[in-house]
This record gives C-alpha cells, sequence and structure tokens, in this order.
C-alpha cells in the first residue's frame, strides 16, 4: 500500500487479530538458569510476550497526559492518541488521514512553527502556539516536535506532543493585571496626595473670599463654583484612594450567600423600578469564604449596580455560586505559603442579559479611570480588582454585545495571608 496511514491499520488490525485472545495471566519462565536449554521459548510464548509490550506502549500512548499526534512528510496525520483527540473535540477517526494544517492557528508565530516542523533534524520543546479546535476555537498549547527515522535513519516523519496551556496563560494575564494595577496604585497614590494638598488651600482662599462678597454679587457665584469644583475635585481623589491603597483586609470566615442576600435587599427597590428579575442558583455544599465581609459587599454592590445600568429596558441578573478546585501559580503559592498546587475556591457568576461588552473594551474594562458611562469615573471594576486580590482571590469577565455579561470570581475558601 503506498498510503502510510492505512500501512499503520493494517498492522494495528494485524497485531489484534494476532494476540487478541492471548491470556494475559500466564507468564513466561524467566526465572531459571540462563542455560540454552532451559530459555527455548514457545511460539504461543512468544506471541504472548509480543502481546503484553504491545498493550503496555498502547496504554502509555493513549493515557499519557499529554497530545501525541504523528505525521508523514506530506502533512498527513498517520496517529493521534486519544487524548489529543478530546483536547481539540475531535472524535480519533475524525483525524486519522487530516492534514496538520488545518490544526495549526492562524497567527503568524503559529504558522511558523508549523513551517519549522518539516525541517530535517529539527527540534523544539515547549514552543507556545495555537491549535484550531473542532467548533472554530483556538486552544493555547505548549508544543515539542521530534523528527522520526526510518531502518534507513532517513527523515520519515514527525511526532508532535502537546498540553494545554490555555488556563495557565490566562492565569499569568490575571497576575501581570494585577501586578500592574498594584505598582500604578502605589505610583498614583503619592500623586494624588501631593494634589489634595494645594486643593485644601484653594478651597479655603475661595471660601474666605466668599464671605467678603454679598449673596447678590456675581463674584460670589463664580467663587460658590470654586468650592464646588474643588470638593468634586477632593471626592474623585477620595474614590482614588480607595484603588490605590484599600485598607488591610480583616479575613474571617464568611458565608457568601448571605452576602448575596444582603446586597439584593438593599438593591431590590431599584431593580423593581427598573424591571429586572433576580434569580439564584446556589450549589450545594458550597464553603465559606475566607475573606473581608466589607471589602467583599463593595465588590459585589459595584457588579450589580454595574448589571443594573446595562438594563435600562429590563431584564434578569442571575446570580450563581459552586465549589471549584482552582490551580495556583508558583508565585502565589509562596505568597500564600500553601503546599498544594490547586486549592478550593467558591465561584461567584454575576450575569446580566444587557448590552455587553465589545471585545475592544473588554481588554480595558479594569484599567482605571475607563468607563463608556457619561457621568462615571471609571474607578469601580478597577477598585474591585484590585480588592480580590487583596483578599487573594480572582476575578474575570466574559461578554458579547447584546448577549450580556458574566463576571467570574473566585473567593479563597483556605486561610491565607
Amino acid at each position: 500500500m503506498n498510503s502510510k496511514i492505512e500501512k499503520q491499520k493494517q498492522i494495528f488490525s494485524l497485531l489484534n487479530h494476532k494476540f487478541g485472545n492471548l491470556l494475559d495471566d500466564q507468564e513466561l519462565p524467566l526465572n531459571g538458569p540462563l542455560e540454552e536449554e532451559s530459555v527455548a521459548v514457545q511460539p504461543a510464548d512468544q506471541d504472548r510476550l509480543i502481546n503484553k509490550v504491545y498493550n503496555f506502549y498502547k496504554s502509555i500512548i493513549q493515557n499519557i497526559n499529554g497530545g501525541l499526534i504523528t505525521l508523514d512528510l506530506d502533512g498527513e496525520i498517520t496517529f493521534v492518541n486519544r487524548t489529543a483527540a478530546g483536547m481539540l473535540g475531535y472524535q480519533v477517526e475524525e483525524l486519522h488521514g487530516a492534514s496538520v494544517d488545518n490544526l495549526f492557528g492562524d497567527d503568524p508565530d503559529s504558522r511558523k512553527c508549523l513551517r519549522a516542523v518539516f525541517l530535517p533534524g529539527k527540534r523544539f520543546d515547549d514552543r507556545e502556539v495555537t491549535f484550531r479546535q473542532k467548533d472554530g476555537k483556538t486552544k493555547i498549547v505548549g508544543l515539542s516536535a521530534s523528527p522520526i527515522h526510518d531502518e534507513n535513519n532517513k527523515f520519515d516523519g514527525i511526532v508532535l506532543l502537546f498540553r494545554d496551556l490555555t488556563e495557565i496563560r490566562h492565569l499569568k494575564m490575571q497576575i501581570e493585571r494585577m501586578e500592574r494595577l498594584a505598582l500604578l496604585g502605589e505610583l498614583s497614590a503619592g500623586i494624588a496626595h501631593e494634589i489634595r494638598n494645594p486643593l485644601a488651600g484653594i478651597k479655603a482662599s475661595a471660601q474666605i473670599l466668599e464671605e467678603s462678597f454679598g449673596v447678590d454679587d456675581f463674584r460670589y457665584q463664580i467663587v460658590g463654583r470654586i468650592v464646588r469644583e474643588v470638593d468634586k475635585a477632593n471626592l474623585l481623589l477620595k474614590e482614588f484612594f480607595k484603588f490605590a491603597r484599600p485598607t488591610k483586609p480583616k479575613l474571617k470566615f464568611h458565608d457568601i450567600e448571605m452576602i448575596i442576600d444582603g446586597m439584593y435587599l438593599l438593591l431590590a427597590p431599584k431593580m423593581q423600578k427598573r424591571n429586572i428579575q433576580f434569580l439564584t442558583e446556589f450549589g450545594d455544599d458550597v464553603p465559606q469564604a475566607y475573606v473581608d465581609e466589607g471589602q467583599l459587599e463593595q465588590v459585589f454592590l459595584n457588579l450589580f449596580l454595574n448589571a443594573i445600568d446595562a438594563m435600562p429596558a429590563g431584564g434578569n441578573l442571575k446570580i450563581s455560586t459552586c465549589k471549584k478546585r482552582l490551580r495556583i501559580l508558583d508565585n502565589e503559592k509562596d505568597r500564600m505559603e500553601v503546599e498544594s498546587d490547586e486549592l478550593n475556591y467558591v465561584i461567584v457568576e454575576i450575569s446580566d442579559s444587557g448590552q455587553g461588552i465589545g471585545p475592544d473594551n473588554l481588554k480595558k474594562i479594569f484599567n482605571p479611570f475607563f468607563t463608556t458611562k457619561v457621568e462615571g469615573l471609571g474607578l469601580g471594576l478597577s477598585i474591585c480588582s484590585r480588592l480580590i486580590e487583596e483578599n487573594s482571590g480572582k476575578i474575570d469577565v466574559a461578554s458579547q454585545p447584546d448577549k450580556g455579561t458574566t463576571f467570574v470570581v473566585a473567593l479563597p475558601s483556605f486561610v491565607h495571608n
């Protein structure tokens, strides 16, 4: 046969037919003296040994915690293990004989990596590329490639090993964002403090001038305007200090669902006025979270108000909770002084059926002073992100225009510093 995939199928079919009915509980007599007469192996014993070796390596390949794909020099997939097919959303049979070109993403780095795979003798480890799944979505993977040689040591194919890096990449982006916000907060806090001093002087001087003018004097109105504008600036600085230097959290175990119910009672009249339905889906056996209750109330209040503003014509505000084990990065592990790489978190999803957020704005919503509201300061979500960070939690968002927005808050249910 000319097709390598057909040759492979024929080999596997032959092995399964020849060795499929052999018993695995029989052992070869390998503990006797190594003499010519004693090591003579019967054909049935040879078949049984080959079958065990075949099944052993087959089990390893199919069950390793990573995807394995082999290619011929034309880029045709000759073998794929179940892990690889599952990660990409395919059945194994769908990938046999397919072109590997269909799996690599369209970004320049992924296409460059695809070309490098077919260079004779080329090897690389943990190259970060994107793979396309069956549903069209992309997945970030760490790819390693090695050449395959035939019995004459000629370049005959490629073996690809890859592992899913999507979650790790996402966690790294969250950590980088939090570190960037923390640095910006420390820098800006000093600047804001210096601004408050001259503002106080301006206000005091304006109030003295205000007292020297009569109520009917137009200068009285102008000076009064100066005082009001200074008060607005001071209010902005106070809000900014909440982001830049939040108070140290007073950590205790709290029932998240009780905090959510408290926020609902506070906002229920406003929701009824806006014709917004408040829906809850609290999971079973959700543990208490180790957080600062006041800071968490501030986070939920801000997220609920944003959801209400996103539904001017009414809609649904749904809150769901569950327990989940999440992976933490090494720098988080050192900061928390915990041993495990995975810890229990309380997951809170806050979903609205409102206007949604465009992809360009979605990348900026946690940045200080970014807002799409006419009267907004743009600090609400920045403060939420900072407070969640102070409580060793995580916050993320998913949204599509005209399809609503979901904020996901992960709160630790373990004791941490």
